[in-house]
């Protein structure tokens, strides 16, 4: 991905046009930045696709930006399976106006954990060498540096680790780096009971009654992961429209957030999407979030099959009592076995709410 260094007349609708990217594209890649102080000197991101890794699972991972570095998780998709390897590329860029020098006690210069629950169960230096002696390394204004590695689903006990959402983290191990740190979710699949390569079972895919399981988040897996639900950067939340619980989105409030659940589903049909939702607002603050809500098509391996609309967003919601919204889903596009209803939380630069979710539905309508 290049780096440009922003010369004097330029604009972000001009260097877009430049590199023949939609404009868009440039607001999301370098959102670090605030565009109203677009001045020369200052160096952007060239992106060379749209960042938005819910809806581009083939370059699934994750960015971040700290005090002017960038930083940037890669696995290629989300789910994987037993007896696969996961890749990882973690890269970081300085697109500050100065020079960073870092220092290192040994020769671990980044290093890769996975975690599950809140607990570390694996770590990429723990079976890999490396030299003694301290070292540093200067990172120009614009450039970037990209390290490599793979994690092979045993956990530091050497065990097959078992099926379920998991959390990858990246970070450089320098003294002035290794608090920063970039991480992203992966989901290792259940094997299936008939060997074959499914995973939308062959339930009823127009179903005028509710589709989900779960569908009042009441049951938990552990703290962070409600059952029959994928989850990042979720927390099992007591402040309930109805039942024992519900899942707030946004534990991390400057973290993206993600809850989602697959069913089966059928091709030329049309979907009812009900939840409830309110905002868990911190008094003073103002709400940096956008809430989006999507039904994506999938074929029997659980590949996304294109895209179906409307990409349902809330707006403003209540902070003080949940409220019910609905939509419906256009018809499903031929050769759909199964969908997957997401939520995504989306915060702004300064954020400080979070998001609670309760009774969901979803049904068949024609």
């Amino acid at each position: 991905m290049p780096v440009y260094l922003i010369k004097d007349g330029d604009t972000p609708s001009r260097i877009a046009g430049r590199y023949n990217i939609p404009e868009r594209w440039l607001y999301k890649a370098n959102d670090y930045y605030d565009f109203d102080d677009f001045r020369p000197g200052r160096h952007v991101y060239i992106p060379d696709y749209e960042y938005d890794y819910y809806d581009y699972p083939r370059q699934w991972g994750r960015y971040k930006y700290y005090d002017g570095m960038r930083y940037d998780i890669r696995t290629g998709r989300k789910h994987f399976r037993r007896g696969e390897k996961v890749p990882i590329i973690f890269s970081y860029c300085n697109l500050s106006d100065v020079p960073r020098r870092f220092r290192y006690d040994d020769a671990r210069l980044f290093d890769f954990e996975c975690r599950r629950g809140g607990k570390d169960i694996w770590c990429w230096s723990e079976k890999n060498k490396y030299d003694r002696g301290s070292r540093s390394m200067l990172l120009k204004p614009g450039e970037c540096r990209t390290h490599r590695g793979e994690w092979d689903l045993y956990d530091r006990w050497g065990d097959y680790v078992h099926h379920g959402p998991y959390i990858l983290r990246a970070y450089d191990r320098s003294r002035e780096l290794r608090k920063n740190y970039v991480d992203t979710g992966i989901e290792l699949l259940k094997q299936p009971d008939d060997k074959q390569n499914v995973i939308i079972s062959d339930i009823d895919g127009c179903s005028k009654s509710n589709m989900l399981v779960n569908p009042g988040l009441d049951r938990w897996v552990d703290s962070y992961t409600p059952a029959g639900w994928s989850a990042q950067n979720v927390n099992r939340s007591a402040l309930e429209r109805s039942g024992r619980y519900a899942a707030e989105m946004g534990t991390r409030s400057l973290d993206q957030a993600l809850l989602a659940q697959t069913t089966g589903a059928a091709s030329g049909r049309s979907y009812r999407v009900g939840f409830w939702t309110m905002e868990s607002a911190r008094a003073g603050r103002d709400s940096k979030f956008d809430l989006e809500v999507t039904v994506h098509p999938l074929d029997q391996q659980g590949r996304q099959i294109g895209r179906v609309g409307p990409v349902f967003k809330p707006g403003r919601l209540s902070d003080s009592a949940y409220r019910q919204y609905l939509f419906t889903t256009d018809a499903l596009p031929a050769g759909t076995k199964g969908l997957q209803l997401r939520f995504v939380f989306r915060p702004r630069s300064g954020n400080a709410s979070r998001v609670k979710i309760d009774d969901v539905e979803l049904a068949c309508i024609s």
